[in-house]
C-alpha cells in the first residue's frame, strides 16, 4: 500500500504476484472483499466478482467501496480501477451476527492431511506468483498431464504478509484451471468471474488448506469450476465457482454438429 486518499485506498502490486501477463485474479478478489467488509465492518459471507481486465504489477490501483445497504446483513460494493478504468468489481454481503457451527451435507470430511500431498511447483516463467504458493497435490491428477479428468486436489498454503481476507481471496484461485488436468500445454485462461461463499474465518499465515476443484462444464469460449476449501481439521471453508475464458485463436473453428471438444 503506498497511500490512502478519501473514501479509498490506494495499491501497487509486485511482479511476483502476476500469473502469465497480468495480477492473480484472486488477489484482486481478495482485496475487493478485504475493502467491502472493512467499511461494512462485519464478515463476509458471499462475494461475487467480476473481472473486467488485467492489471498491470508495479503500476498504481485506486480500491473503493461503498455501502449499498446497511445492517445486520449488509451489501457493499467495492472497485478497483487502474489508469482511470474500472479492471475490477464486487458484490460483498456481510452479516453481523457471531459465527455459528457449520452444517455441512452430502460432502463427507476427507481424512488426508498436508503431509499427505505430493510437493507440486508451477512453473514460475509463466506464473510467478507460484513463489508465494506452495502446493501438495493429491491423488493421481497433476496439471499438464493429460489425465482423463479435469479436477484437481491439492493442500495449498500461501507465503507472505497479506491481510487474512486478502489471503482468502488468493485461496480462492490458487490452483490452475481443472482443464490443465486433461492438457499436456499450459494455456491462459483467466477468470471472468468469481463467485464464493464463506463458511468459516480467513486461515492464519502460512496454514494449509485443502483444495478440490472440478471442471463443472466447458464450451469453447469459457469454463466454470467449482472448488471445495477445508481448513486442517476438515471444517468447511467456501466454496467457490469462477468462470474462465478460454481464448480463441483466430484459425479455430466450431466443430461440427455443435460437438464441444476439449480445448
Amino acid at each position: 500500500m503506498t497511500g490512502i486518499v478519501v473514501g479509498s485506498r490506494i495499491l501497487a502490486f509486485e511482479p511476483s504476484w502476476r500469473s502469465f501477463s497480468s495480477i492473480q485474479g484472486g488477489l484482486l478478489v481478495g482485496h475487493l472483499l478485504d475493502a467491502a467488509t472493512g467499511l461494512a465492518g462485519a464478515p463476509p459471507r458471499t462475494v461475487a466478482a467480476h473481472l473486467l481486465g488485467p492489471v498491470r504489477p508495479e503500476a498504481a490501483v485506486t480500491l473503493g467501496a461503498s455501502v449499498d445497504r446497511p445492517g445486520r446483513t449488509a451489501s457493499v460494493r467495492a472497485t478497483l480501477t487502474q489508469d482511470g478504468v474500472l479492471r475490477a468489481t464486487a458484490q460483498v454481503l456481510t452479516v453481523a451476527v457471531p459465527a455459528t457451527p457449520v452444517s455441512v451435507h452430502g460432502s463427507p470430511r476427507p481424512g488426508d492431511r498436508p503431509g499427505d500431498g505430493e510437493p507440486f511447483a508451477l512453473p514460475r516463467d509463466l506464473v510467478p506468483i507460484a513463489d508465494q504458493i506452495e502446493i501438495r497435490a493429491l491423488g493421481a491428477h497433476r496439471p499438464l498431464a493429460g489425465g482423463d479428468e479435469p479436477r484437481l486436489t491439492a493442500w495449498v498454503r500461501i507465503h507472505g504478509d497479506l491481510p487474512p481476507l486478502v489471503r482468502l481471496g488468493v485461496l480462492f484461485d490458487a490452483l490452475p484451471p481443472s482443464l490443465f488436468a486433461v492438457r499436456t500445454t499450459p494455456l491462459p485462461m483467466p477468470t471472468a468471474e468469481l463467485t464464493a461463499h464463506v463458511a468459516g474465518a480467513a486461515p492464519g499465515p502460512e496454514a494449509w488448506v485443502r483444495i478440490d476443484q472440478w471442471t463443472v462444464w466447458h464450451d469453447a469460449d469459457v469454463a466454470v469450476d467449482d472448488a471445495e476449501l477445508r481448513t486442517e481439521d476438515g471444517a468447511l471453508l467456501a466454496r467457490v465457482r469462477q468462470t474462465r475464458r478460454i481464448p480463441r485463436p483466430a484459425s479455430r473453428t466450431p466443430p461440427p454438429n455443435g460437438e464441444v471438444r476439449l480445448p
